[in-house]
């Protein structure tokens, strides 16, 4: 969970002031159930005159409360202010300007058998799936326990654009014959509560001047791995090729 925030506030000194000597802000926040509750503390001091030698201290409260996305660990919360300004005129208005993020990382859940796997979705429409037995991790999201097949494996489908810009994810292994037309992308998640071996995947973008004898030299694999894991008779712009790595040719 990473969330973003901002914050404008305006505030009324008691008296006409002539100038804010300097100013900070603070925070002081607790972890109240499944909610983070606190204050934003602004301070500082001013002038009351402009031949003024004393200088006044000020303090103004900016409270803020925030519910918890469900399955995030309450330990790893982290509140950090990213951009603070103000603006002081007409001699008694202070308005503040607060951007601020909060994060917290995902509790590991373990998924021992298919059952299990098919409540947590139902229960959970994103989540991050870690398989416990060597850290391998993949994203499910929006994935319906009462989907047709088919509008399920358009969400597999929507999910491997989604990573499309990455050049290192991890996926279950599958096996797949070399007379296979078409790769089965709900298998993906069905062996994520099996004992397969992890591997990992590129997905490649054909762009310009991309061939077939480039895409396998650039992986080290050959055509007909190259045509196991994706059906096509020729090259298109921006087209996705699922890729293995260290896959045997």
């Amino acid at each position: 969970m990473n969330k973003a925030y901002e914050i404008t506030k305006e505030f009324l000194f008691k008296t006409n002031i002539y100038e804010i000597t300097s100013i900070s802000i603070e925070d002081n926040y607790d972890i109240d159930g499944s909610n983070i509750e606190g204050d934003f503390i602004v301070s500082g001091d001013y002038r009351l005159h402009e031949i003024s030698i004393n200088k006044d201290d000020f303090s103004f409260k900016i409270p803020f409360s925030h519910e918890i996305d469900k399955n995030i660990n309450l330990d790893t919360i982290e509140l950090e202010i990213t951009d603070f300004s103000y603006d002081f005129k007409n001699g008694d208005e202070l308005t503040i300007h607060l951007e601020y993020t909060i994060s917290g990382e995902l509790e590991a859940i373990e998924i021992n058998d298919e059952e299990e796997l098919d409540n947590f979705l139902e229960n959970n429409k994103d989540a991050e799936i870690v398989n416990l037995s060597d850290n391998s991790v993949i994203k499910d999201k929006d994935i319906d326990k009462n989907e047709d097949d088919s509008n399920r494996e358009n969400s597999i489908s929507e999910l491997l654009e989604e990573y499309s810009s990455s050049n290192d994810i991890e996926m279950p292994k599958i096996n797949t014959n070399m007379n296979e037309e078409k790769i089965d992308h709900n298998m993906f998640l069905k062996n994520i509560s099996s004992d397969d071996v992890f591997v990992k995947y590129h997905i490649h973008t054909v762009v310009m001047n991309d061939t077939i004898e480039s895409i396998c030299k650039k992986y080290d694999v050959n055509i007909n791995t190259l045509k196991k894991y994706n059906t096509f008779d020729n090259l298109e712009l921006n087209m996705k090729l699922l890729i293995p790595e260290n896959e045997e040719n």
